[in-house]
């Protein structure tokens, strides 16, 4: 099935009030997570939340075998309103039309990005989501995610099979922190891509760029959380900076990339903030670049 038009649901701005709203919640959350739990995002927590988390429930509860289409189990039957970015707006939109929409949004952005490939890489795939949004458009002859955690491998794997993508869609397994893993190899010549994944290692950024770098891959596509954008005056771009602090997300990527390029080590082709958000403080900043021969 080939999006050839993109979904463009119908909203309305969110209200002043509704906004007041949320970035007070959004900012009592993020203080609380800061004064009570105070995070360091180690690599046991990643995998609590996401392999044994996340994934590992998604495996458990195989979701995907009671959905009648591929569309349907990535747009999921929730209607409930939510505050998100669509199209640069702050817009209450039902959960469902949001990610119906964000799968035309998503294909649109790396296709203006990726130029002549028609093969994609993710790093930090998960059960890939992303993947399997980007297969409704046909140019991608081949998908590749990879990931660490064994649980969002195995359930992407059998979704793949469940839709009948097997032979499009395949992944497998890769510590970016392991610069010796040989699955690195796999990304020389390839146009890569991640999505809200270096955000997960903020102790080791450098040492990822490093191996990523030395793959040789033809181009990389970062979408990750960023502070490098945000102005604090604004209220959802102050709650955005406290939700990255109170979940120590990293903050130091764009900053490497720019001394990279700064040094001739790399070239930045495009830098722009995101248009799209599932929530208030979910906001990605992209950065496209390629390794300098």
């Amino acid at each position: 099935m080939e999006h050839a038009v993109r979904f463009r649901p119908e909203v309305k701005p969110a209200s002043r009030l509704d906004l007041s709203r949320a970035y007070a919640i959004d900012l009592a959350r993020s203080l609380r997570r800061m004064a009570v739990k105070n995070v360091r995002r180690t690599h046991d927590i990643v995998n609590d939340e996401y392999n044994v988390g996340e994934w590992g429930k998604a495996l458990a509860a195989r979701g995907w075998m009671q959905a009648p289409s591929l569309e349907q189990f990535l747009i999921g039957e929730n209607e409930t309103p939510r505050l998100a970015k669509v199209d640069g707006e702050i817009v209450r939109i039902s959960t469902r039309d949001y990610y119906r929409y964000r799968i035309g949004a998503l294909s649109e952005l790396i296709a203006r990005h990726a130029g002549t490939a028609d093969e994609l890489v993710e790093l930090g795939s998960g059960l890939g989501q992303n993947l399997f949004m980007l297969s409704f458009d046909q140019r991608w002859k081949r998908l590749r995610g990879f990931d660490i955690a064994p649980n969002g491998i195995e359930a992407g794997r059998q979704i793949a099979n469940r839709f009948g993508l097997g032979d499009r869609i395949s992944f497998d397994q890769l510590d970016l922190t392991n610069g010796d893993d040989p699955h690195f190899r796999e990304l020389a010549g390839a146009t890569v891509f991640t999505y809200f994944c270096i955000e997960q290692i903020p102790y080791a950024v450098e040492a990822v760029v490093e191996n990523i770098m030395r793959a040789r891959p033809a181009r990389v596509i970062h979408i990750e959380p960023a502070v490098d954008m945000l102005k604090l005056s604004q209220p959802r771009d102050f709650a955005s900076r406290v939700y990255i602090k109170s979940m120590d997300y990293q903050t130091r990527l764009f900053k490497l990339l720019d001394s990279l390029d700064n040094s001739g080590r790399i070239r930045i082709l495009a830098r722009e903030r995101m248009q799209y958000a599932p929530s208030l403080h979910n906001d990605g900043l992209l950065y496209v670049w390629e390794p300098v021969q």
